[in-house]
């Protein structure tokens, strides 16, 4: 796909935005735990949910829009199905929480086998590392065009895996409620959930195990961490609680935090913005960015803050302000790699100079999401430097292009939109597929078009 965006007027006034995505099928997966009847209330209708809604469809899950938003059913017999074939163009949220359930219901008298398509083979390879290191081991078959992992349930290592990146804790957390047996793991300090927005709305919470020591003890501990310059936080122990069925849940939706973050980067890119977000989601890890843009200069502010269930949403109010680069590290503010493509899009109009570091996971074997970003702020005329784990880049007075590619990369994709309609002339993003098919809001409500004053 490739889309024309021209310069488009401030934004102003007040946007109420679609569901929030991750949320919406981190929501679905925990449904499909649930015997009874889950409504995902304030869900909204896009290409890419009208795509996984047929394609689970073909093993008997129901999902009925009604007014207040989505029902979703499972059928009895949804835990005897033991191959499941994965489509190529499912949400990664979702496919990544399939291959979980699937490791988690499989057992060795009950072998539960998954097709990837080639394709998502490199973006799975994380989750299924992450199941092996917890205990469910597929062995890989190749076949034309993808291959099959087959688990055969769960050897428990012998000792408990560590949580250093939020897809591990997505993932154990996920197979362990589907194969309802409790599992115990530690992590790093700030490790983001991208299921606790939900979790709590199923009646569910991970518990934090905590150790017994002594003031010595804990003394001791410090010093040998700060020798060692590593934080003085100690790693936490987790538990995932032992689940035979979920119940069905009323799940409220709150606004996409990607969306919001689309809007952040625009006004502090157009002069005169001045909007205003209600109902935002703001679940820790992924909204960071807010802060990162604040520290800044951004005039962005959670005007009001709630948490529903252990759902943490609020308002926000965002204006325009003069930016100024800073250093961010992704090894100290968790999440930053799902948001460091719209901060980066945002330090253009910065002045000085703006460093990205510690994000090597988006430089991946088969996607590498930096690249594709370096090389889209390249086409506008902006310095970048690209290394290993991170990019540096200077602000630019007058950025500009006729062209941008955007590697079919959702975020950088958004970033660049962000980018290609707040400059002045006309852009073609090519590969903007992602645009139409996960945030359609965007190109019907967000982007009207006109020079800006």
């Amino acid at each position: 796909m490739r889309l024309e965006v021209r310069r488009a007027k401030p934004l102003k006034g007040e946007f109420r935005l679609p569901p929030d995505r991750v949320q919406a099928q981190c929501a679905l997966l925990l449904a499909l735990l649930a015997p009874a009847k889950t409504v995902l209330r304030g869900w909204q209708s896009t290409p890419e949910w009208e795509h996984a809604r047929e394609w689970l469809g073909t093993f008997g899950v129901a999902t009925e829009p009604d007014a207040e938003g989505l029902v979703v059913a499972p059928p009895e017999n949804l835990r005897e199905i033991d191959r499941i074939a994965l489509d190529r163009f499912l949400p990664e949220v979702l496919a990544s929480g399939i291959v979980c359930l699937a490791a988690g219901w499989s057992s060795s008298e009950r072998p539960f086998t998954v097709v990837v398509p080639d394709s998502q083979a490199p973006v799975l390879a994380t989750i299924r590392e992450a199941l092996r290191e917890a205990g469910w081991i597929a062995p890989a078959k190749a076949l034309e065009g993808c291959s099959e992992w087959t688990f055969h349930g769960r050897t428990p290592p012998l000792r408990e895996p560590v949580a250093r990146h939020f897809s591990r804790r997505f993932a154990w957390t996920l197979a362990a409620l589907a194969s309802g047996r409790s599992l115990r793991f530690s992590e790093a300090p700030d490790v983001p959930d991208i299921l606790c927005n939900v979790l709590g709305q199923f009646g569910l919470e991970t518990q934090e195990i905590r150790e017994e020591i002594s003031p010595e003890e804990e003394e001791m501990r410090r010093r040998m961490q700060r020798m060692k310059g590593a934080s003085p936080r100690p790693p936490v122990v987790r538990e995932v609680p032992a689940v035979q069925a979920l119940p069905g849940a009323d799940v409220r939706l709150h606004g996409d935090v990607d969306l919001a973050g689309w809007c952040a980067v625009t006004a502090c890119l157009r002069r005169g913005s001045d909007i205003l977000l209600p109902d935002v989601a703001l679940p820790p890890g992924r909204s960071g960015l807010f802060q990162a843009l604040r520290r800044m200069g951004g005039d962005i502010e959670v005007v009001r803050r709630s948490e529903t269930r252990g759902a943490v949403h609020g308002d926000l109010r965002l204006k325009h302000g003069r930016l100024v680069g800073r250093k961010f590290d992704g090894g100290d503010l968790p999440g930053m790699a799902g948001w460091a493509a719209l901060l980066a899009a945002a330090a253009v109009g910065a002045d000085a100079e703006t460093v990205l570091s510690g994000l090597a996971e988006l430089r991946e074997e088969g996607r590498d999401d930096l690249a594709v970003l370096a090389e889209g702020l390249r086409a506008f005329g902006v310095a970048v430097g690209l290394y290993p784990d991170g990019l540096v880049l200077r602000g630019e007075e007058q950025p500009g292009t006729e062209i941008v590619q955007a590697g079919g990369a959702a975020l950088p994709a958004l970033a660049l939109h962000a980018l290609s309609s707040s400059t002045a002339g006309k852009t073609e993003i090519v590969d903007a597929d992602p645009l139409a098919v996960l945030w359609p809001h965007l190109l019907r409500t967000l982007s009207p078009e006109g020079d800006a004053s």
